[in-house]
């Protein structure tokens, strides 16, 4: 292996990262729209966003609501509660106590109209504010452990929110095992054909020696030949960065002001391909990206494990079979959720003179799968057919005798099944990368890449993305 790629990337990963921390906008996850009437005539209103699930339903607590409106005097004063769930809009009451330690008063109406869910929750105590509280701790146990309302929720934020770390958005899990999955069969494979990591280059008739067939080149390519011969059982570690900021812009709902939501969102791909002795194009990839993301300072975390053989039916066709699963979850958002797949991309290249121009196709099917983390355990019923296109443009190809290859991409997602949130997008970029070679034979490379995502759906979200990725 070699350790130059290596020391490119330690020196590289600052400066990605800090390249893409674009300030975030101030719409935060949870909004709480409070307003307190009694038969008194005191009326109380209070508005707060919050970060974190646990800390916008801790506000409900008696003490939190006689902090934040002094009307709410007793504690068996009415509560209406408008309640922005990342997209979903939520409300929740309490009634007046219009007879002396009424039962009614402690019961607390909860309702998703997105999500089917109308429910109550009747609070016992020694007081009004004890059984309240007891009903919002009622409150916060369905939430987690409640399976069929967590699965219609689950299913609801994939449709209503762009930041759900499961499904419907670029960021997701789901979102990323799609471009996981293109790029093993797709991008991965036509940069191999054409520029990054060929074994070597037959400047004769713009193919790679490794394509060829045996003795099919001439012998002034004798020495490549000999060092690829040598090279081709020797299997690849890949690793990098991949930094994106994505804004999703929604409108005013469940009291909650219109404006922004702005996730940043790291991602370490690292990968081990292996290569047959019969024939190194044909290669097994494997693959264990980690994922971290910050939804207006909501963490969360994913984590995937996929599987790509390439086969090749022709020096110009392969096609990739792939199958995946991941986890991914969020204590401060309330999700948590997991996801199998299976896909076969194709892959297809045309060479000119001086360029190089491939087309892939995509079919995919991903589908929900249950998962716990921490207190939060639920499974959606989520199920999406994926349809991914692309063109990649590699050359011209004499910056290949400055060690250099340049790639220009288009790439098209359509996504049919259960509704989520966005279901098509289009991703523009462009690649630079650098190659090492060994008499003639490029044995590594990093690639750094710049490219600009737009989805549509529910809503619109924007992303831009810096890629930076080393083959050794």
């Amino acid at each position: 292996m070699n350790n130059k790629p290596w020391r490119r990337l330690q020196a590289s990963i600052f400066l990605l990262a800090a390249a893409t921390a674009m300030p975030a906008l101030a719409l935060d996850p949870f909004y709480l729209n409070v307003n307190v009437s009694s038969t008194t005539g005191a009326i109380g209103h209070y508005e707060q966003g919050y970060s974190k699930l646990e800390d916008a339903i801790n506000q409900l607590d008696f003490n939190q609501l006689r902090q934040h409106t002094p009307a709410y005097a007793n504690g068996n004063e009415a509560v209406n509660v408008g309640f922005y769930l990342r997209g979903l809009t939520v409300t929740m009451l309490f009634p007046d106590d219009t007879l002396s330690q009424s039962t009614t008063s402690s019961v607390l109406t909860f309702r998703v109209p997105n999500a089917q869910i109308d429910t109550q929750f009747t609070g016992t105590g020694a007081s009004i504010p004890e059984a309240r509280a007891d009903a919002i701790r009622q409150l916060k146990d369905y939430l987690k452990k409640n399976k069929p309302a967590l699965r219609r929720l689950l299913n609801a934020f994939a449709r209503y929110s762009p930041i759900d770390p499961l499904a419907g958005n670029p960021d997701s899990l789901f979102g990323q095992r799609m471009k996981n999955d293109f790029s093993h069969g797709f991008t991965n494979k036509v940069s191999q054909i054409w520029g990054c990591s060929t074994s070597a280059f037959n400047f004769s008739n713009d193919a790679p020696i490794q394509v060829a067939s045996n003795g099919g080149t001439g012998d002034i390519f004798a020495d490549a030949q000999a060092r690829q011969n040598a090279l081709q059982a020797q299997n690849e570690v890949g690793i990098g960065l991949m930094a994106s900021s994505t804004q999703a812009k929604v409108d005013p709902s469940g009291g909650a002001p219109g404006g922004t939501f702005a996730t940043m969102s790291l991602t370490l791909p690292f990968s081990y391909t292996a290569k047959l002795d019969s024939d190194p194009r044909k290669k097994i990839r494997v693959d264990l990206p980690l994922t971290y993301s910050d939804s207006e300072g909501a963490s969360s975390y994913s984590l995937g494990l996929g599987l790509a053989y390439t086969h090749p039916l022709t020096d110009e066709w392969s096609l990739t079979p792939a199958v995946g699963v991941g986890a991914a979850g969020s204590q401060d958002l309330g999700s948590a959720g997991g996801v199998g797949s299976y896909s076969l991309t194709s892959a297809y290249t045309w060479r000119f003179d001086a360029v190089a121009l491939s087309m892939g196709n995509s079919i995919g099917q991903y589908q929900s799968l249950g998962f716990k983390i921490g207190d939060v355990e639920a499974e959606a019923d989520i199920k999406n057919t994926v349809f991914t296109n692309g063109f990649l443009l590699t050359g011209p190809n004499s910056l290949i005798s400055k060690n250099l290859v340049v790639e220009y991409s288009l790439i098209d997602t359509r996504i049919t099944g259960d509704e989520v949130y966005t279901d098509s997008s289009d991703e523009i970029g462009v690649a630079l990368g650098h190659i090492s070679t060994d008499q003639g034979v490029i044995d590594s490379y990093t690639k750094l890449g710049l490219s600009y995502l737009m989805a549509k759906g529910v809503g619109d979200i924007n992303s831009i993305r810096l890629t930076l990725t080393s083959r050794f």
